[in-house]
């Protein structure tokens, strides 16, 4: 059974009421989708989790740089979020109001600092998955062209593999018309303001730039349970993705403080586990901010700074996505626990 709403507008400037039509920044949803296309790279033999990063980037860790732990990254790492690379680069906000291409991003985060050995905690980490993109690029570019081209035209066709029939990175003027507004990012009127801008909009960030129709969201998200088939990416692929691969603590608050997701709140006591498959979060055994309470400890998810939302339950065969267009910064998703609510209710409808 397939349950579809849409409430609301999409637009307010234009009035532009919410449909299914509507395309939608998913933000770091996007990840998982990046995630998905490195997974289908080890499949055909292209790259490995677990050799070092250097050995694809090897712009990584040159032979002259003595800083510690960088030829110890591997992509598990970075796909786990425990590779000791912050949220964002030193010079984020800088490149976004230079209007920086997403190629200046990519070199930026080839100079991040490694702030622990991999592997013993958790920060989630945005400059992870572009060199995870960038890899990506490199490897089904065949060494030839653009890597982030290479990158945008294999997520893309591993998309439409899977059954996304409406996704973009680049919207053109006609698909722009038909993006939700983000509201709340609190950048509001800004050149480079995060989802609306044309700016950014022009980035196809491997790490939060992907626009998509819900039912398409639904459609990949659905692909990673139990009993669904695919020649694009194979089951070893998508069982692994979902699995807990790590549950390391969370971070302390004093490392990288500056250089965090913007979901983050400094005022939250740290996580004693954080359990992450390969792109995916993994529940485990504590309370979900979106996965709820009541959902199975196998279940899987991601959220998005734009107040993006899918996760699933592979036990119950059931995926959820929740897209709305206030931004998460405002805590509008998470406040009074709404959308764990929200999930508890959608569980407890399945007793």
């Amino acid at each position: 059974m397939l349950v579809e709403r849409y409430w609301g507008v999409a637009d307010m400037s234009r009035k532009v009421p919410a449909s299914a039509n509507t395309l939608w920044s998913i933000a770091s949803i996007t990840k998982p989708v990046t995630a998905a296309t490195f997974m289908a790279c080890v499949d055909r033999g292209l790259l490995s989790l677990d050799a070092p990063l250097s050995g694809v980037l090897p712009e990584f860790a040159r032979d002259d740089d003595e800083r510690p732990w960088r030829r110890d990254v591997t992509p598990r790492h970075l796909l786990t979020h425990t590779s000791g690379l912050a949220g964002f680069s030193r010079d984020n906000l800088a490149m976004r109001k230079r209007h920086a291409p997403v190629d200046d991003f990519i070199a930026s985060f080839m100079d991040e600092d490694v702030h622990f050995q991999p592997g013993r905690w958790h920060l989630y980490s945005s400059v992870g998955l572009g060199l995870i993109a960038e890899c990506v690029g490199r490897s089904a570019g065949g060494g030839k062209g653009r890597p982030m081209d290479a990158y945008w035209r294999f997520a893309l066709d591993l998309l439409r593999d899977l059954g996304v029939n409406d996704a973009v990175f680049l919207p053109d003027e006609d698909q722009q018309l038909r993006i939700a507004w983000v509201e709340s990012t609190g950048q509001e009127g800004l050149d480079w303001e995060i989802g609306n801008s044309k700016y950014f909009r022009s980035l196809g960030f491997p790490w939060g730039g992907l626009y998509v129709r819900a039912r398409d969201v639904l459609t990949f998200v659905s692909a990673f349970l139990p009993g669904k088939e695919s020649e694009a990416l194979s089951a070893a692929a998508r069982k692994a993705m979902i699995t807990q691969n790590a549950a390391p603590p969370d971070a302390p608050a004093s490392v990288a403080p500056t250089q965090r997701d913007v979901t983050w709140d400094p005022t939250r006591p740290p996580r004693a586990r954080v359990p992450w498959g390969l792109g995916w979060e993994v529940r485990g055994g504590e309370p979900s901010d979106y996965m709820g309470d009541r959902s199975h400890t196998t279940a899987f998810g991601h959220y998005g700074a734009s107040g993006s939302i899918a996760w699933a339950d592979p036990e119950e065969g059931l995926a959820v996505v929740l897209l709305t267009n206030r931004a998460w910064q405002s805590w509008w998703p998470v406040h009074e626990r709404r959308t764990a609510r929200l999930a508890n209710e959608i569980m407890a409808a399945l007793d």
